[in-house]
């Protein structure tokens, strides 16, 4: 099946552009997934780097489609409230669990972990974000204030 590549609003390239970096922590936390070069190969590694993740990307990314995307979009249909819902019930669950995170930690824990976090990311790509720039007026995409980092 052919996929084409999905257009972004320029308000939603930088959450895109983290979204890749997310897939490659969900790809390294995934059990069938072939070893990246240059990143953690052991489960301690492995859980070290997403804790890292977390409080270095994921936390200020889930808070700003928290305190910003949502609520400049979610009164605009109603799917995007329950994609909202989603979104936020998502987020809370992927960072439980990597708080959650141990030397104990299996691989089964980090695949089931990787597999969420990819599956939350597709969403947002290819639902929740197609959604906004479907029912949300370009004036207020536009006046969103910008993602940093």
């Amino acid at each position: 099946m052919d996929r084409k590549p999905l257009k972004r609003h320029p308000a939603l390239i930088p959450l895109s552009r983290q979204h890749h970096k997310g897939l490659i922590l969900a790809q390294l936390l995934k059990s069938d997934v072939p070893d990246y070069k240059g990143l953690p190969t052991d489960v301690p590694g492995k859980v070290a780097f997403a804790k890292k993740e977390l409080e270095a990307r994921l936390s200020q990314h889930f808070n700003w489609e928290a305190t910003v995307l949502i609520p400049a979009t979610r009164a605009y249909h109603e799917q995007l409230q329950a994609m909202s819902d989603q979104v936020q019930a998502e987020h809370r669950q992927i960072t439980a669990q990597i708080e959650q995170l141990s030397d104990t930690s299996t691989p089964g824990d980090l695949d089931e972990l990787g597999r969420l976090l990819e599956q939350h990311i597709r969403f947002e790509e290819r639902a929740w974000f197609a959604a906004i720039q479907r029912e949300v007026p370009e004036a207020v995409l536009s006046q969103l204030p910008p993602l940093e980092g």
